[in-house]
């Protein structure tokens, strides 16, 4: 999912303060789907069972002798699980609350709250038939993506005080991400939000589902990439830097996958002094010297290391660097990074131009809906004027959740348990998501992106240019 962030700041002073939580801030958003049917009530004892019988309409054959068309069966709907009753799915939706976010941080990030996006996509599912007949119900709550405090909060409140079936959104943010686990670990509750680790997607079993595309499957994917578009020979030797401990695993792989593709890969690395940027401006020197001293000419960047990013584009602007997630740094179309000059050049992967988003038809129905409901004008990020309400982001996202829980739940037939839920991921029909060309599902592989496109970053104008189509990298 293309994330836009744009980060507008009054003065110099607080740049980087305001650019590491802003590029740290991915907006995961979604929602889901509903709608109606005929409602039948019977009493058994002292209980009452609620359930909804779906239409089944079956067309006069023009010839009489033709037996009409009954291949679709009626269904009953029923109380199937946790958060669904015949009528309605009730969900979970978590959000980042900017208002909240600015006001506490001194920020001026132009992405407004999404409940309304949500709420306004929902009801267009629910009027164009929902879920199999039920209807979507959605549960907000807000968070903060700076730690886990308030995303441990909202995961009780969602779980713990909520009948629900599912939670669409998640956390993002230092602090917060890992906090996802609480709906899949604990609760054993269904989520869509930002992809999870391949070590997290096994623990959850199938309950975690992504849009997006895992930074395990992404950082060799970016290899393969650059070998499709033609461009490897051109960067030469490379060294693999990740942003903290955590990714080294990442930066391993990254570097393997690179081997493989006939790259010559010196060293691969981590931050070990992450938020100490005299610390980290040391250890990015010794880097510097020891690619100097290999031949190295081009440095592989993975992760959101606001400090390492800035030290070596100040100490070392002759190297060509290779932004790994291209999606987590497209805020640089509002404010480019410190230290980064036109001599540098920078390359990453997204999913091409933002404004591209306006030739898919699924995205424009949803930029449709969102534009007739809210009464406003969703412009792409990358044409908003500076200080206008940033609309864009929030509906890609919720657009694309929305459409693959449906499309799941659909899968998963009338009786919706976990259990239906997790098989039908082998058994998505010709999954499509809005603004992909391509992308897939399965009980292997519950990050639906396949599609990345390479891009070079503009400093004059400030835009991520495609120099390449897009690849399906699945």
């Amino acid at each position: 999912m293309q994330l836009d962030t744009p980060v507008h700041r009054s003065t110099r002073s607080t740049r980087t303060q305001r650019r590491m939580a802003g590029a740290t801030l991915l907006l995961v958003l979604a929602l889901f789907a509903a709608a109606c049917g005929d409602d039948s009530t019977t009493t058994a004892g002292d209980e009452t069972t609620t359930t909804t019988e779906a239409a089944t309409t079956t067309a006069a054959p023009d010839d009489p002798d033709d037996p009409p068309d009954d291949t679709v069966p009626d269904f009953v709907l029923t109380d199937s699980f946790r958060g669904v009753t015949a009528e309605t799915i009730t969900i979970g939706y978590s959000s980042i609350d900017f208002e909240w976010l600015n006001n506490d941080f001194n920020l001026d990030l132009a992405f407004v709250n999404n409940a309304p996006i949500a709420d306004a996509i929902a009801a267009w599912h629910n009027e164009n038939g929902g879920v199999l007949g039920r209807d979507i119900v959605l549960v907000h709550e807000t968070y903060l993506p700076v730690g886990p405090t308030s995303a441990d909060e909202v995961c009780v409140k969602l779980t713990e005080n909520q009948e629900i079936f599912a939670v669409l959104g998640g956390f993002a943010g230092p602090g917060a991400a890992d906090v996802n686990e609480c709906f899949t670990e604990l609760h054993d509750t269904v989520l869509i939000a930002a992809a999870p680790r391949a070590d997290q997607a096994e623990r959850a079993g199938g309950l975690w589902v992504a849009s997006d595309m895992s930074l395990d499957r992404r950082n060799p994917a970016v290899a393969r990439l650059m070998a499709d578009a033609g461009v490897l020979d051109d960067l030469g030797s490379m060294a693999v830097i990740a942003s903290n401990q955590d990714e080294a695993v990442l930066a391993e792989g990254m570097a393997d996958a690179l081997r493989e593709e006939g790259v010559d890969v010196a060293f691969s690395d981590f931050v070990t002094t992450t938020g100490d940027r005299l610390a980290t401006g040391a250890d990015v020197g010794i880097w510097i010297e020891r690619a100097r001293t290999a031949g190295v000419s081009t440095i592989v960047l993975l992760g959101e290391g606001e400090f390492r990013n800035q030290e070596f584009f100040v100490q070392a602007p002759d190297f060509t660097y290779i932004m790994g997630n291209g999606d987590a740094i497209t805020d640089w179309q509002s404010i480019p990074p410190e230290g980064l000059s036109a001599e540098t050049r920078v390359l990453s992967n997204n999913n091409g131009p933002d404004v591209g988003a306006f030739d898919d038809p699924g995205l424009v129905e949803c930029i449709d809906v969102v534009e007739e409901a809210l009464g406003v004008e969703v412009l792409a990020t990358s044409q908003l004027p500076e200080g206008d309400p940033n609309y864009f982001s929030g509906t890609v996202g919720v657009c694309r959740t929305f459409s693959l829980f449906v499309q799941i739940a659909e899968a998963a037939g009338p009786d919706l348990t976990n259990d239906s839920w997790i098989a039908a991921l082998d058994n998505v029909p010709d999954l499509s998501l809005p603004g992909y060309t391509f992308a897939s599902l399965s009980s292997d592989k519950v990050d639906a992106r396949d599609q990345l496109v390479l891009v070079e970053f503009n400093l004059a104008t400030l835009s991520f240019d495609p120099i390449s189509e897009p690849i399906d990298v699945g």
